[in-house]
C-alpha cells in the first residue's frame, strides 16, 4: 500500500481548530463535500456528530480551511503548499486530527494486482487504485490536469491521488476501512466536478468491496 503520509504527522503543518464550543455538523466540513453516506460514515468513526475543522494559513498565505477551488489550484504544488482538510472531533484538545485529507497530481498509480508489503489492507473497485489500511486510505483516479507553470513541482499529469490519514486506533465501529473510503470517495467525487474530470474519473456513488 502506498499511503505516502509521512508529512501528515508534522504538527507545524496542522491548522488551528475553529474556535467553537459545540462544533459544526459533519455535512459542512471539508467545503460541504460529504454526501449522506459519508456523513454517516464520519459519525460512526468518530462516535459524535459535531466537528471542528483546521483553519489558519499555509505557506502560500492562503486559507488552510479546505476548499475545492484551492485543492484543485494546488494539485501541482509541493506537499506543504497543497490544500488539506483537517477534521477534529468537537472539543478535542489533543492537537491530533481525526482525519487529514489531501489531493495531489500524480504521474502514475500503484498496480491493483501488486502484493501489499505488510499489515491489514482492504482494496476497493474505485478509480484506478483504492486501498485502505491501518494508517488511512489512498484513492487514485483518472483526472488529467496541466501544471500552472513550467516551474511547478509536478508537471502535467493524468491522475489525481487522494489520501486520507487517520490512525485506526482513534476510530470506532466495525467498518473502519470502508467508512474511511466512503469519506474519501465522496470528497474525491466533488473534486472531480471542480476540476472538470468527473466523466473520466468515473467514481461511483456507492463504495463496494473488491
Amino acid at each position: 500500500m502506498t499511503l505516502l503520509v509521512g508529512g501528515c504527522g508534522d504538527n507545524s503543518q496542522k491548522g488551528d481548530k475553529e474556535e467553537s464550543g459545540t462544533g459544526v455538523a459533519a455535512g459542512t466540513i471539508c467545503d460541504g463535500t460529504l454526501d449522506a453516506a459519508a456523513v454517516e460514515a464520519l459519525r460512526r468513526l468518530a462516535g459524535t456528530s459535531r466537528f471542528d475543522e483546521g483553519t489558519g494559513a499555509n505557506e502560500a498565505g492562503e486559507p488552510r480551511k479546505f476548499s475545492l477551488r484551492n485543492a484543485v489550484e494546488h494539485l501541482h504544488d509541493e506537499y506543504r503548499k497543497r490544500s488539506a482538510c483537517w477534521v477534529y472531533k468537537a472539543g478535542d484538545d489533543s492537537g491530533e486530527p481525526l482525519l487529514e485529507i489531501r489531493f495531489s497530481a500524480s504521474n502514475s498509480h500503484p498496480s491493483a494486482t501488486q502484493k501489499e508489503s505488510s499489515g491489514h489492507q482492504t482494496t476497493y473497485p474505485l478509480g484506478v487504485y483504492a486501498n485502505a489500511g491501518p494508517d488511512g486510505a489512498d484513492l487514485f483516479f483518472r483526472c488529467a490536469t496541466k501544471a500552472p507553470s513550467k516551474d511547478s513541482y509536478i508537471g502535467d499529469t493524468k491522475y489525481v491521488k487522494a489520501e486520507l490519514y487517520s490512525a485506526a486506533t482513534k476510530m470506532r465501529g466495525d467498518s473502519i476501512d470502508k467508512d474511511r473510503m466512503v469519506i474519501l470517495n465522496s470528497i474525491s467525487r466533488k473534486l472531480t466536478q471542480e476540476a472538470g474530470c468527473s466523466s473520466e474519473a468515473d467514481l461511483p456513488t456507492e463504495v463496494a468491496y473488491q
